[in-house]
């Protein structure tokens, strides 16, 4: 094979080529590049561990040698195995948006280190067969317009990589966003894939039943009447099959009334993937919401927990439908939902003691 030519290797995301895996490990530990596709745009890739293979990198995109390279991990796990001391606020970031296009720039050790878990299938499978980390940048020219082909990154870095990997065109189309989080201020270094506003924002739980009128609607009042007003928390809440604008039931307003909790402006609302994609942790009734939600939007994996899981009264149980039911059964279900609120306000700081 010509030595200024890579070796192309067309790969499906949805069924892992583990031989192409192996080939890429094999590149990598001989201190080669390789080309790798991600969510955002693709990247050249070297490891480590392997003496001169980051300069390759340096040398390959023609970059400045100040500019940091970024280190991409298969799970948040490797990425405090490599020495990362996440921040509550980094952490939750972390918990919200990875794996995807968020880079957290944190302290590791005595260094300074940009982190990246990525959403791409065919990324992850080379970063777990290769120990967790990579160094990956863009694979263009410094300067140059970011690859969202491998058939880009191979015009541009073509001579100087052993390997590249073809999943089609980057889905995304937009380089991370790079968060310096090394305290509890999180700073915006580059604005990409994932908007400011959301990655700034407050931290929230979505409280979700099934038609938004009774069970989640009293469990959002009252996280909200523990959290105190001085929290960093927003609440809300949603069903999933719920018919947006309808009022809470009127055993939900009275037995909350007994409280003194209001619920009269309360408007039931469907969950809907940007509610998903807004929540740091995600609070069902029921095992069989839990299953609804991963079914359709399995990204949240990890940030779906079932109230009584909370709870010293009901361990694990479902919470019951009051639906249709008298004012005793009402009762009944506020104050269970109630006994899970003191252990779930406590997850609450420890996702984010602030």
């Amino acid at each position: 094979m010509d030595e200024n030519k890579p070796r192309i290797i067309t790969v499906k995301p949805d069924k892992i080529d583990q031989k192409a895996i192996r080939a890429a490990v094999e590149a990598l530990k001989a201190g080669a590049l390789i080309i790798l596709p991600t969510e955002t745009v693709y990247g050249v890739a070297a490891d480590p561990e392997v003496s001169g293979a980051e300069e390759r990198i340096y040398e390959a995109k023609r970059r400045e040698r100040g500019k940091p390279l970024p280190l991409m991990a298969s799970s948040l796990a490797a990425v405090e195995l490599a020495g990362a001391r996440l921040s509550p606020a980094a952490r939750r970031l972390a918990c919200r948006y990875w794996p995807g296009p968020l880079t957290l720039v944190v302290k590791c050790g005595a260094r300074v280190e940009g982190f990246r878990v990525p959403d791409h299938p065919v990324a992850l499978a080379v970063l777990k067969a290769i120990g967790g980390l990579l160094r990956v940048t863009s694979a263009n020219r410094s300067g140059e317009p970011s690859a969202l082909t491998a058939e880009s990154a191979v015009k541009a870095l073509g001579s100087q990589v052993a390997l590249v990997f073809d999943a089609g065109s980057a889905s995304l189309g937009l380089e991370s966003t790079v968060v310096e989080a090394m305290g509890e201020t999180l700073t915006i270094l580059r604005q990409g894939a994932l908007p400011a506003k959301a990655v700034l924002s407050h931290p929230k739980v979505w409280l979700v039943c099934t038609g938004n009128t009774c069970r989640s609607p009293m469990a959002e009042q009252l996280l909200r009447w523990w959290l105190g007003p001085a929290t960093r928390w927003e609440v809300a809440s949603a069903g999933l099959s719920a018919l947006d604008g309808q009022r809470a039931s009127d055993g939900a307003l009275q037995v909350m009334n007994e409280k003194k909790l209001d619920l009269t402006s309360h408007r039931s609302r469907t969950l809907t993937g940007d509610h998903i994609d807004d929540a740091d942790l995600i609070v069902v009734m029921t095992e069989a919401h839990k299953r609804a939600i991963l079914h359709r939007f399995p990204r949240v994996d990890g940030r779906v927990v079932l109230l009584n899981g909370f709870s010293p009264v009901h361990p694990g149980e479902d919470v019951p439908d009051p639906f249709g039911m008298s004012l005793d059964v009402y009762r009944s279900i506020r104050d269970e939902i109630d006994a899970a609120m003191p252990d779930l306000v406590l997850h609450l700081h420890r996702l984010y003691q602030k």
